[in-house]
């Protein structure tokens, strides 16, 4: 699920929107930025779009998986499906949408196997299809969708329809963690291409009875693009591979941890964890150019004629530039720069307050002291091959920001280091699921990302092993986890219930003392009330005289 440090970037098919979504302010929404060769991909604000998810009754931290669909805009205008406005149509990007032929649909999967499409501008739901098992993956093909979900059933869909054009179920990879999904646009063919944590394997679905056409022994392979003939170009967990299709046999490769991967004009292009573009060419073992931002991270790049289209993170904001393949062959490497009046929120309140307050001055320097001391000091324990307790507690501090953590992991950390750490936080997590840290988490996450190839070797039988045993570990408690969320809830409502019943006991109890005390009231009210002896009862005291002392009238 989608968490508030999660990036949405990504290109339609037809590179004339880019889908955003920032880890900052704006995170509540996906923005839709309408792009155009005329305006040299210089976006207005007014023209940006936004999906508001809260009106539409989604969640936003729900959202699993993102892709684009194609289709004519005649096929949208000929279909009788109603759409679900969320909110009033943007004029300007319509007028933009118009005057092509085709358009291009945002579709998200939420958890509970929800499927959703949201028409060009974002501001309608022209389609929702509700899958009745969780979603592992998505793919789409033109204007057709295809999932994957956890009973390792594919089901291809047209965006328009809640109904599957066809349903099979996979044979290789069935009894398999899947840990990614892709559709592959091959020859005029359609493939899928499902990795589990030790093969790819590459399904053709065109036939009655879908066959696997290669079956790769591929450990952490991550993602792959058709390339030049009968190949197809591999990312592993630390490698770029082009391989034989009909063979599965890996005929050139070169180092490199990619994200994404595409192939055009004979050249592939590999996007790296780091946000650094590089560019390969077949029969070269080395790296030909490299395009990259600085001080920033590129997000995401598409193709659009000759040009290449890169979108970069400025400040809290993509920002689109376009480059000829002439220039890409003539440069080693292309850096891009960000505005320098362009300053992040926080970094200008932090100018406001120095230049109001002199006393701040001294508090950031020792923040800064204190990351540099954090950092010494696992150095330290590490040069001194101090106890794995020592360590895993100095990596659980809550003095961590994900920041820093990454910068010590690509920067500060030797191989030796990485694989003591790696270690140190295999056996915590594999004994301790519940009660690791979230820091310790995130050294985990980035030991994996960057230097997977160090710490985590594919000949290394124990690094295996151990991570084997964690995944056992994070297997076991994600499945305990559902139980323990329904017995929450449960006691939840069992807390609540038993205090509703005290509530109405109170109620009752004070009721029946305020009927009490009201009939008192009453029974005092009908008893009438005298004033100045009227309601004195009369005595003759001569009643209660002796008699021998009465005194005659005689």
């Amino acid at each position: 699920m989608l968490s508030d440090n999660d990036i949405i970037a990504s290109f339609s098919p037809d590179s004339r929107t880019f889908a955003f979504r920032s880890n900052g302010l704006q995170r509540k929404y996906v923005d839709l930025y309408p792009l155009s060769e005329a305006n040299d991909y210089k976006v207005s604000s007014s023209l940006v779009s936004h999906i508001d998810y809260e009106s539409g009754d989604l969640k936003l931290e729900d959202l699993k998986f993102t892709t684009w669909c194609l289709a004519n805009a005649e096929d949208r205008n000929s279909s009788g499906k109603t759409k679900r406005k969320l909110s009033e149509p943007n004029a300007d990007s319509n007028s933009q949408a118009g005057s092509v032929s085709s358009e291009s649909y945002f579709v998200n999967v939420f958890t509970g196997g929800k499927i959703v499409v949201f028409s060009p501008t974002g501001k309608e739901i022209v389609n929702i299809i509700q899958n009745k098992r969780e979603i592992l993956g998505l793919g789409a093909s033109g204007s057709t969708l295809w999932i994957l979900d956890d009973e390792k059933t594919v089901k291809h869909f047209d965006y328009r329809s809640s109904k599957p054009l066809k349903t099979f179920h996979l044979v290789d990879g069935k009894n398999d963690d899947i840990s990614n999904f892709q559709v592959l646009e091959w020859q005029d063919k359609v493939l899928l291409a499902v990795f589990t944590p030790t093969n790819l394997y590459i399904v053709d679905p065109s036939k009655r009875r879908p066959s696997t056409v290669v079956n790769m022994d591929l450990p952490m392979g991550k993602y792959c693009v058709p390339g030049a003939e009968s190949q197809l170009i591999v990312a592993g967990s630390d490698s770029v591979h082009i391989v034989e299709l009909k063979t599965g046999k890996a005929v050139s490769k070169w180092r490199f941890q990619a994200s994404q991967l595409k192939f055009w004009q004979d050249r592939i292009y590999g996007q790296s964890v780091d946000g650094i573009v590089s560019v390969f060419e077949v029969g070269n073992q080395k790296e030909i150019c490299s395009i990259k931002c600085q001080s920033s991270k590129i997000i995401h790049f598409t193709f659009v004629d000759s040009n290449i289209i890169i979108a970069w993170l400025n400040v809290n904001e993509p920002k689109f530039e376009h480059l000829t393949s002439e220039r890409i062959s003539k440069s080693h490497e292309i850096v891009f720069h960000q505005e320098k009046d362009a300053v992040t929120e926080s970094n200008a309140d932090a100018e406001l307050e120095t230049t109001n307050t002199n006393n701040r001055v001294p508090e950031k320097v020792s923040t800064k002291s204190k990351d540099k001391d954090i950092i010494t000091v696992l150095l330290r324990l590490m040069d001194d091959k101090s106890s794995s307790t020592e360590i895993l507690h100095t990596l659980a501090s809550e003095s961590w920001s994900e920041a820093q953590i990454k910068e010590v992991v690509s920067s500060n950390l030797a191989d030796e280091h990485a694989k003591t750490v790696f270690s140190i936080l295999s056996n915590e997590i594999s004994q301790n699921p519940w009660s690791t840290g979230s820091n310790c988490a995130l050294w985990y996450k980035w030991l994996l990302t960057l230097c997977h190839s160090s710490v985590a070797p594919i000949s290394d039988n124990r690094s295996n092993k151990n991570l084997k045993q964690v995944r056992s570990s994070l297997r076991q408690s994600s499945d305990v986890y559902s139980l323990l969320l329904s017995m929450k809830g449960k006691l939840e409502m069992l807390s609540e219930q038993a205090k509703l019943r005290e509530e109405f006991a109170n109620v009752s109890l004070d009721a029946e003392d305020y009927q009490f005390s009201t009939e008192n009231d009453e029974t005092k009210e009908q008893e009438p009330i005298y004033a100045n002896g009227e309601g004195d009862e009369f005595v003759d005291a001569l009643d209660y005289t002796d008699p021998s002392l009465k005194v005659s009238g005689s």
